[in-house]
């Protein structure tokens, strides 16, 4: 089968096109970027036969659609913002396709293209990295196992052994500390100010303990449908630092995040988008450990029950990839080709913790070395 990996010679998809290389059932592996000379670097760094080079323009939507055309499935590694113009192409060339995730607002809209989606007769797994994408699958898993649910906890940590201002794009990080993050609270939806609930969290080790505050989590927009059972809270925190927090405000206060257009020298443009397109690239080669938790508290047979699952990644050494980016780009490439493989099995728009299997998933990721810990908690109900 062929892989097309679009932002292939980027921080997350340089580790998906890497581990599609290196799977036997994968015969080739397209980047498609609108670098060539950052792909050409990949290919060369993946040292294997099975690795070409496109230059794809995701902008140009007839250049993409037929970039498309040739794959047996897409992966998109693309910032999220591109999200639906891909999603679009792909149901012009009839190709199936999968994503990092939308962020919140974006992945609803993903949501919403699910009829046109099955109309195309095309599947698309939305938020298939590490949060979202291996953690909504490990709460889905987790409710399996009670008779009802009560709440779902993501959490996501790191810590960095080398300086690295972020490691996905700033884009992103922009969106998620300047519109504020989103929890479900008892059947609604509740918008939550910029960097709340704020609390340390003990990761496993050597991440150890870490402060975080909620984050504007796509998995918040599918979880409280998919995961059914009553369940009544879903939310995610995510790794904070001071000095972020201390740089959204700056920005905010100067007015760089504004999307309201100026005018300079007879161009319109808007402080947001310039700054987004002078910021730097994400380090993908930081040296850090990664992980997560989830939390999944109902019922089990008359008891109060806990299912947490967990998980720690170091750098890696043999891609020179920092923790991150493999613990997002490897899950993309086995949805992807599971996708290809025709395991998916259903039509239309749908998130990881409907469309892969939990223990194939896992197998697959433990035979990556990633390797993920359950333990339960039982309370008698008085």
């Amino acid at each position: 089968m062929k892989i097309l990996v679009l932002g292939g010679a980027g921080a997350m998809g340089m580790v998906t096109v890497r581990d599609l290389a290196e799977s036997p059932n994968v015969s080739e592996v397209i980047v498609g970027d609108i670098s060539i000379e950052r792909a050409n670097q990949l290919q060369s760094l993946a040292e294997s036969e099975k690795v070409s080079v496109k230059r794809v323009d995701v902008s140009n939507q007839a250049n993409l659609v037929e970039a498309m055309k040739e794959a047996s499935a897409v992966a998109n590694a693309t910032p999220y913002h591109l999200n639906i113009q891909i999603m679009k192409a792909a149901m012009k060339a009839g190709t199936n396709l999968t994503d990092l995730g939308g962020v919140y607002y974006t992945t609803r809209k993903q949501l919403e293209l699910d009829e046109d989606a099955r109309e195309a007769g095309i599947t698309v797994v939305i938020g298939c990295g590490l949060a979202p994408g291996t953690t909504d699958i490990l709460a889905k898993y987790g409710a399996g196992k009670l008779d009802t649910v009560d709440a779902v906890h993501i959490k996501y940590g790191e810590v960095n052994f080398t300086p690295a201002k972020y490691k996905w794009s700033f884009r992103t990080v922009l969106e998620e500390y300047t519109t504020g993050p989103v929890i479900y609270q008892n059947g609604e939806f509740k918008k939550l100010p910029p960097f709340s609930g704020k609390q340390v969290v003990k990761f496993p080790e050597p991440i150890g303990e870490q402060t975080c505050c909620y984050g504007l989590y796509s998995g918040v927009a599918t979880l409280p449908r998919t995961l059914g059972k009553g369940v009544k809270v879903v939310d995610c925190l995510m790794s904070h630092r001071e000095e972020d927090e201390h740089r959204i405000k700056v920005l905010n206060e100067m007015g760089l995040t504004s999307n309201e257009p100026i005018s300079f020298k007879g161009l319109a443009v808007s402080p947001r988008e310039f700054l987004l397109r002078t910021a730097p690239p994400p380090d993908a080669k930081a040296k850090d450990v990664a992980g997560a938790i989830v939390e999944v508290i109902g019922e089990k047979d008359g008891e109060k029950a806990t299912f947490e699952y967990s998980l720690a990644y170091p750098y890696h050494e043999n891609y020179k990839a920092s923790a991150l980016a493999y613990l997002t780009g490897v899950p993309l490439s086995i949805a992807s080709q599971r996708l290809a493989k025709g395991k998916i099995g259903k039509l239309g728009v749908l998130p990881p913790e409907t469309a892969l299997k939990p223990k194939p998933f896992f197998d697959e990721l433990a035979e990556r070395d990633i390797k993920i810990n359950e333990t339960i908690e039982t309370t008698h109900i008085l």
